[in-house]
């Protein structure tokens, strides 16, 4: 093999080995980086729904966030049985899931009469429904709003196809509840569903009362009437590309690693013409790219994994 021919299959073989690295790194933030935006997003809601729950209404001061919104807390879910706790926002789009479990806007609050559907990730986002599939008959499912604390009891557990939309039809004469979450776990080829029926209600406390009465007698709030209540897609969770604005700082940020990277030789040399040891000027270079690479790295994960389509 002459010279030429061996830089071109070592040129090959490089690049061969650094995709290999940024699709494992890539897998790495999907699992476990991403769930720091919901971290962060969840601890905020959470702060404002407790302050919706004593004003009874949300409080509208200071500015919104792209990725860090203070006003959307619709509701907080609680499963003790398998320990979820987590707020509820408004819609199931990837932007939305990536704050926490989404109500479908279609479908009834809950505490209504009729179908209330929540669908939340799995594996990625801080996985809200990570261990749904734990879940059992009989199990209680408390869901907090601003009318009252609603009890839900698991009816039944299923496993069905995406394209699958009658779990989400509507329950005209009852009050129910559906959590849609990614099946098996690390894949979306199926759904798992569960659903539960409104078995208890505890209104929300008045500023005269001094006690709140629960009762077992399921007490519905004000229903969407029907006619709004069109069908809705179990599968309608975003496809390629479905936030735009990601595009520029994706290419941004890719273009900041290859100067990066490029800059390796360049800085190593200069840094050679100080220091005589050749294991000294590496170690500096890497020193001092380390964390510029690696925050660029992070925020291109970050941007890339949103043209992706919502994952588990």
């Amino acid at each position: 093999m002459n010279r030429k021919t061996a830089r071109v299959v070592g040129f090959i073989g490089k690049t061969f080995i650094t995709t290999g690295l940024l699709l494992l790194g890539l897998v790495v933030y999907q699992l476990w980086g991403t769930g720091i935006e919901t971290r962060r997003t969840q601890s905020a809601l959470r702060q404002e729904f407790n302050r919706i729950i004593v004003t009874t209404e949300p409080s509208r001061a200071g500015g919104a966030s792209a990725f860090l919104p203070v006003t959307d807390a619709l509701a907080l879910i609680e499963i003790p049985s398998i320990n979820i706790v987590k707020i509820i926002v408004e819609g199931i789009t990837p932007k939305d899931l990536r704050r926490g479990p989404g109500h479908f806007p279609k479908t009834p609050m809950p505490g209504e009469i009729g179908n209330s559907a929540i669908a939340g990730h799995r594996t990625s986002y801080d996985a809200p429904f990570g261990n749904l599939n734990t879940i059992a008959p009989d199990d209680i499912i408390y869901v907090t709003t601003t009318k009252g604390k609603f009890a839900y009891t698991v009816k039944d557990v299923s496993v069905v196809e995406p394209s699958k939309t009658s779990v989400l039809a509507n329950t005209p004469q009852v009050a129910t509840l559906t959590l849609i979450t990614c099946h098996p776990r690390f894949s979306t080829s199926q759904r798992l569903v569960v659903r539960a029926e409104l078995t208890s209600t505890t209104p929300t406390a008045t500023p005269t009362s001094t006690t709140t009465p629960t009762t077992t007698i399921p007490q519905v709030v004000e229903a969407t009437p029907p006619e709004v209540i069109s069908d809705v897609s179990a599968n309608d969770f975003g496809k390629w590309f479905s936030d735009t604005s990601a595009i520029f700082p994706t290419l941004l940020c890719g273009a900041l690693l290859i100067a990066l990277a490029s800059s390796r030789k360049l800085i190593r040399n200069r840094i050679s013409r100080r220091v005589t040891s050749h294991r000294a000027s590496s170690v500096t270079t890497y020193a001092l790219l380390s964390i510029p690479f690696l925050v660029t790295l992070f925020y291109f994960y970050r941007y890339i994994n949103l043209l992706l389509p919502a994952g588990a």
